[in-house]
């Protein structure tokens, strides 16, 4: 009776439909639909297939698409049989399609793909018709800083769409195909992340989603390739009369931080390499700064550490921690009286704690938290009843890392760690990827988080974090602080006692 009682409380799977207006689509597409298709939480029941193959795009966007991937590489955009790699229940193919025709389906949501005409697809599902929303090309066109992609749903004939799912992703001013091919990699998961939301919250839900308002589009015959191209040139020129480097900055005592560093002491590492992700720690009255030190002819990160005093002096760099695979972002903790660190080890496919046995050079694994993830930049925080890990992940095998922050809890520290119901919590590079330490202020938890549009690294983002329980997340951005004065990027901040350290992007003059 227990079993037939929850099985009762369940909702039932959501019945969907896939209509196409060809049998081949895209890769990035399909994959898509592939994921749904196997979900617990609904079903793929009917796949229409329209008679019309789409009209191909005008010479001029043509031949600047083939330029553009060759320069930048190809979107995921190779053809697939869209009814082949998906399964399904139901094909259905037709010249004309007429909504009393699959009406009996008793759909939930009806897809529209492509130029399928989804007019006729008004009253067919009770969830409405849904659409993916991206462009990838007028963001650039517009050098607009961020370029977005989402579902779109039509609850009813005529009503306004509005917003599901969506992702802000920085734009690559640089090329369509590059800029696109990040948002694909995205877009192909949000189906997924937006049925299981409808079926999780239903209707209500998405009757309270707000009004999507499309932007201006210019589609690719209609790119000002010269534009693109100078851009391209201006970013060859400062690459070759300038090198870009992270450097550290610290400074004692309180305050705000200065966008500018102002009473920060500057510490540039020699040209050939990098020093970012610094973390402070006060151990026995000094101070020392944990950091990434990425030495560009080896190719990957190691972790180091210097001594640095009130007086502004700092000791030379120490290596403390180095793997064949890249580490970064040195978390440190310490609980119950050992120093623990939890470095970035995304390249590893793990998140891995470290346990300090002899301070501060001698550091041994004492468990890998997650087991098969890609995440950056893991940040801890110990609440009242669990702690929290906090790292963005990056969609399928996408390089970018910058949008999707993603949560997980456990009891204790070295216990299992469960992935939050709604990961990612947030899409958005402009306050998503971590920054440092969460800290507490005026009685509310705060999260520093990277702006990394239009840049990576473009400045700080503070979060006032609203809501945190394993059914739930909620931020609000308190504040932003953008780098001014010669500096170019800031993307992580810490403290320890007095200590205040941060890293700052520069350009310097090759000659």
């Amino acid at each position: 009776m227990a079993a037939l009682a929850l099985a009762a409380a369940q909702p039932r799977r959501l019945r969907v439909g896939v209509f196409a207006d060809a049998r081949l689509q895209p890769r990035w597409l399909v994959e898509g639909f592939a994921r749904v298709a196997a979900a617990e939480f609904c079903e793929l029941s009917a796949i229409g297939i329209a008679g019309a193959a789409p009209a191909p795009p005008p010479a001029p966007a043509r031949a600047y698409a083939r330029l553009d991937r060759w320069a930048f590489g190809a979107e995921p955009c190779d053809p697939l049989e869209l009814a082949a790699a998906v399964p399904h229940r139901l094909l259905l193919e037709a010249e004309r399609w007429a909504a009393g025709d699959l009406v009996p389906l008793g759909l939930d949501v009806a897809f529209a793909v492509g130029d399928f005409d989804d007019r006729v697809l008004d009253g067919v599902a009770r969830y409405g018709v849904w659409r993916h929303a991206l462009d990838g090309e007028g963001e650039v066109a517009r050098g607009e800083p961020v370029s977005g992609a989402g579902i779109t749903v039509r609850l009813t004939a005529g009503a306004a769409p509005r917003i599901a799912c969506q992702s802000w992703s920085r734009t690559y001013a640089l090329s369509v195909a590059r800029n696109r091919r990040v948002l694909l990699h995205k877009a192909a998961e949000l189906a997924f992340r937006a049925l299981r939301e409808a079926h999780r919250s239903g209707l209500g839900w998405l009757e309270q989603c707000r009004i999507h308002k499309s932007p201006s589009t210019r589609s690719a015959d209609t790119v000002k390739i010269l534009d693109i191209g100078a851009r391209i040139a201006r970013r060859a020129v400062e690459k070759a009369l300038t090198v870009e480097q992270w450097s550290l900055a610290f400074r004692f005592g309180g305050g705000e931080l200065d966008p500018g560093l102002e009473g920060f002491t500057r510490v540039v590492p020699p040209r050939d390499r990098d020093w970012a992700d610094p973390f402070a720690l006060e151990k026995d009255g000094r101070y020392y700064v944990f950091f990434e030190e990425l030495v560009r002819a080896e190719g990957k990160g190691c972790i180091a550490m210097m001594e640095v005093d009130a007086s502004g002096r700092w000791s030379a760099p120490v290596r403390v921690l180095e793997r064949d695979y890249h580490v970064s972002y040195p978390f440190l903790l310490e609980h119950e009286g050992a120093l623990y660190m939890v470095p970035e080890t995304a390249q590893n496919r793990r998140v891995e704690l470290y346990r300090c046995i002899e301070f501060p050079a001698r550091w041994k694994l004492e468990k890998v938290l997650l087991e098969g993830v890609r995440l950056v930049d893991p940040t801890l925080h110990r609440a009242t009843d669990r702690w929290w890990l906090f790292a963005n992940g990056a969609p399928g095998e996408s390089p970018v890392f910058d949008d999707e922050l993603h949560l997980y809890h456990a009891a204790r520290l070295l216990g299992d760690w469960q992935p939050h119901r709604r990961n990612p919590v947030k899409s958005d590079a402009r306050c998503a990827r971590p920054a440092g330490r969460t800290y507490w202020r005026n009685g509310a938890l705060h999260r520093p988080a990277q702006i990394c549009a239009p840049r990576f690294g473009a400045g700080l983002a503070i979060q006032r974090v609203l809501r945190l329980t394993p059914e739930d997340y909620a931020e609000r951005q308190v504040a932003r602080v953008l780098p001014q004065a010669g500096i170019l990027g800031i993307h992580t901040v810490n403290r320890a006692g007095y200590l205040t350290v941060v890293d700052a992007f520069t350009q310097r003059r090759r000659i």
